[in-house]
């Protein structure tokens, strides 16, 4: 073992207005930087935490207050210091910090004013702020006992104990803009309709036990579950664990859109499905990382509502590569191998869904061992690529087809009837299995007899019209499909 202490050594300390730029780059948006400063809060103990915000330009403001047990003098310098906390020590298994830097990047990222204050029971208030500007000044890591405005502590100094995060100079959210800036105010506020959202899913398991309360300028936030599971609607199909790691994993699939009631739906944001498929990896129950498979799968339309639940506790960040955010994760290759198992399994039970709904065994003309009749069909090709017809038995267009005259009306109700019973979901399902299929039908545009005749007809009625051939044929061409079929003009003479 080499003893370094016998060498010459320098004392190389990085530059305060440099490093403190660089903290500032992370990647954090508004959401996330909040999110990373409840994780104090919660690891303070804190039953209540008030966001409260204001718009007032460039002299804008954001406060989170808890109630947690708050700071003494070595401990809030400490929380002000960067790299304050060793990532290998070991926390407190409700401790949802890692690398000591979460509270100074985060608000960096948002703004360049950032005032702690802290209150520990039968103590008064104590404060520290870092001004960006001050540190790019002085080129001095200058942590100040200051605040803008004593109004700040009113509520804190009241409490028994808590602490306080202000931001000022929010340069990242509203730069210089006026008060009067209608635009920008406008975005500043959906940016914080945002940061409820994201609250709402990241603390769902804290606020539905209620462990935690959230006030945003006053309003409860109310959790949004991403399973579903107090509706009735997300089906656990497998549980597996907790392992010798106490790792915990849940597979659930979300029930068809057309089974969940409308206000319900709103609430689920079925709009955003597609992108919400995926695993959910929660440490210490909270929300790290969620719509996402981890590179292990594609996003594909008819998985989308295949949904995994992954508990894993703090201990085991070093494994699943836990970034600084909380936003990104990597899980080891010994897990990818589960993982990758379960997410087959729930992935298929996802897809059954939309082959039922889809109705494809219906639809498909080779089965014929049932008499139901559907309006649409479906043939398979050579090619594997799955080409859609109206089905001439149905009822109804059997009716039509052998009428000599048919009204206007009934008309119009065969051609609704075709519209509201297009098969939409067996069409996005055959193209998301099999997207190839799309390419190679271009290749086959087989010209059939019914076309001939529809566009011959079609031909003589223009000409019987007056107007010349050339033009008849220009506007035959424009008329879909038969513009998909340049061999007609052979057909059209």
């Amino acid at each position: 073992m080499i003893n370094f202490s016998n060498f010459i050594s320098e004392e190389t300390p990085p530059k305060a207005n440099a490093m403190i730029n660089t903290f500032r780059a992370f990647g954090y948006n508004l959401q996330t930087a909040i999110a990373d400063i409840i994780d104090n809060s919660i690891s303070a103990k804190a039953d209540n935490i008030w966001i409260n915000y204001a718009w007032e330009g460039e002299k804008s403001w954001v406060t989170i207050l808890d109630d947690g047990f708050g700071m003494n003098h070595s401990s809030l310098v400490n929380a002000m210091t960067p790299g304050s906390k060793d990532p290998n020590d070991e926390r407190d298994e409700n401790d949802l910090g890692r690398f000591g830097l979460g509270l100074k990047t985060s608000s960096f990222s948002q703004c360049k004013v950032l005032t702690v204050a802290s209150k520990t029971e039968g103590y008064a208030v104590l404060k520290r702020c870092w001004n960006l500007d001050f540190v790019n000044q002085t080129g001095k890591w200058s942590l100040l006992d200051y605040i803008s405005d004593e109004s700040y502590l009113e509520k804190l100094s009241e409490m028994k104990s808590g602490t306080l995060v202000l931001w000022q100079n929010l340069d990242r959210l509203v730069g210089n803009s006026i008060k009067e800036n209608e635009a920008a105010r406008i975005v500043f506020l959906e940016e914080f309709a945002l940061v409820e959202e994201h609250l709402a899913l990241v603390f769902h398991r804290y606020l539905q036990k209620k462990k935690l309360k959230l006030f945003i300028n006053g309003i409860l936030v109310q959790p949004w579950d991403p399973f579903m599971k107090e509706e009735n609607g997300g089906q656990l199909i497998c549980t597996e664990g907790p392992d010798s790691s106490n790792v915990t994993i849940k597979c659930y699939v979300l029930p068809h859109i057309s089974n969940i009631d409308v206000e319900v739906r709103k609430k689920a944001k079925t709009d955003d499905w597609y992108k919400l498929q995926g695993f959910y990896i929660y440490r210490n129950e909270r929300l790290l990382l969620y719509g996402d498979w981890l590179g292990l799968f594609p996003k594909n339309e008819h998985y989308k509502n295949a949904r995994i639940l992954i508990d894993i506790p703090n201990k085991l960040d070093h494994l699943w590569k836990i970034d600084i955010k909380k936003a990104t994760a990597t899980p080891s290759i010994s897990i990818r191998k589960d993982l990758v198992r379960l997410g087959k399994m729930t992935r298929l039970a996802a897809a059954n869904i939309y082959r039922f709904r889809g109705n494809q065994i219906m639809l498909d003309d080779s089965i014929t061992s049932f008499d139901f009749q559907s309006v649409w069909k479906a043939s398979k090709l050579r090619d594997g690529s799955v080409k859609y017809y109206i089905n001439q038995d149905h009822p109804i267009i059997a009716q039509a087809l052998e009428s000599e005259n048919i009204s206007k009306n009934d008309l119009k109700g065969i051609l609704n009837l075709i519209g509201n019973t297009t098969p939409v979901e067996s069409i996005i399902q055959n193209y998301s299995e099999n997207p190839e299929s799309l390419e190679l039908r271009s290749d086959n545009n087989v010209l059939e007899e019914g076309t001939i005749l529809l566009a011959k007809l079609m031909f003589d009625s223009l000409l019987q019209s007056g107007i010349s051939n050339d033009f008849a044929l220009k506007q035959i061409f424009h008329i879909q499909p038969f513009n998909e079929y340049p061999q007609l003009i052979e057909y059209l003479k």
